[in-house]
């Protein structure tokens, strides 16, 4: 008669990335399961229970809809709404970061993050370079390069190593357009691309994290906003940077609200959807990837993805260029 082989503290460990950002995302009870078929991990709710309590882990919570609420929560976030109208308004007494963010040197690296990203919003918007419309919309509800970025995630976690490291050159060519471009998109989804690579290798989240600190140097210059934010999110840990995932989108949401004329809920939902999908898809294995490739091609309908459309790697495509060289330079660290 076989027993069960319970999750070892090693075994949380190894897997702390996709359940924190699983449980971020979907009831206890489905966070179990998926880990029961997808990683043939085998662990009690009370299990679960004491490791996020003790990681600090706590779930989204959607903002700016009931204040009295919100200050009367206990969650640990649930000063953001607070934190960005402090920092829009700049008030000189700078708010309380949560106590998971850890000790003080990182909380007041999480303020300076969120100052960072107010001048950046409000720079943008001021200038008039921001403005919602509906080529605006679009690009909230069909990101091709956070899609892409998804896809390497895939590629890489299902074995896929030559090919995903392929697309990856070519993202990077991506990322230099919308640098270019300053897309509005810049800041989340940069963040969330470093935050799936690192489900599968922290130095390979943090190679890509430092090469698009670099990339943005170069094209906007080192004293840019996005480039100084870039930087700053060098300097945190890795426990640091997963627990500031949700805090970081709730106030860029926030920002846009309060200085992007035109922005509204509908823009809102758009955005935090694409994310969704994208978050969910990236958990899909490689075997799921291709079943839903040849879905796609056929014209069914893909609810998880909506209006993105799963994305392919040839990898004889592409001429080498110096982030292709990056990329496939970077191989060795999985």
């Amino acid at each position: 008669m076989s027993t069960t082989k319970w999750a070892t503290e090693a075994d949380f460990a190894e897997h702390r990335a996709t359940i924190t950002s699983l449980y971020r995302q979907k009831p206890l009870v489905d966070v179990m399961k998926h880990m029961r078929r997808e990683h043939q991990f085998q662990a009690t709710a009370r299990m679960y229970k004491a490791r996020l309590k003790r990681w600090h882990v706590t779930k989204y919570v959607r903002y700016g809809k009931d204040d009295a609420q919100r200050r009367t929560s206990k969650t640990p976030h649930a000063h953001v709404d607070d934190t960005a109208r402090s920092i829009a308004s700049q008030r000189p007494a700078l708010p309380t970061v949560a106590p998971g963010l850890g000790a003080p040197g990182h909380q007041q690296k999480v303020l300076d993050c969120l100052k960072i990203l107010n001048k950046y919003v409000n720079v943008n918007s001021t200038r008039g370079w921001w403005q919602t419309s509906p080529a605006f919309m679009a690009s909230l509800q069909d990101s091709d390069w956070l899609a892409q970025m998804t896809t390497v995630t895939i590629l890489l976690k299902g074995g896929q190593v030559q090919a995903g490291f392929q697309l990856l050159g070519g993202c990077f060519d991506t990322y230099k357009a919308n640098l270019k471009a300053e897309s509005p998109l810049l800041t989340s989804e940069t963040f969330m691309a470093a935050f799936q690579l690192m489900s599968i290798s922290p130095r390979l989240g943090w190679s890509f994290l430092k090469y698009t600190c670099q990339m943005s140097g170069i094209v906007l210059e080192m004293s840019h906003p996005l480039t100084q934010l870039l930087s700053k999110y060098l300097t945190f840990d890795n426990e640091a940077f997963a627990n500031c995932s949700d805090l970081f989108l709730g106030c860029f949401l926030n920002l846009m609200k309060q200085h992007v004329s035109g922005w509204d809920d509908s823009h809102r939902d758009a955005l935090l959807l694409t994310t969704g999908r994208m978050f969910l898809l990236s958990l899909t294995t490689f075997s799921q990837y291709r079943e839903l490739t040849l879905m796609s091609k056929n014209g069914e309908t893909l609810p998880l993805l909506g209006h993105q459309h799963v994305l392919e790697c040839d990898s004889e495509s592409g001429s080498p260029s110096s982030m292709h060289a990056w990329a496939l330079g970077h191989r060795d660290i999985l």
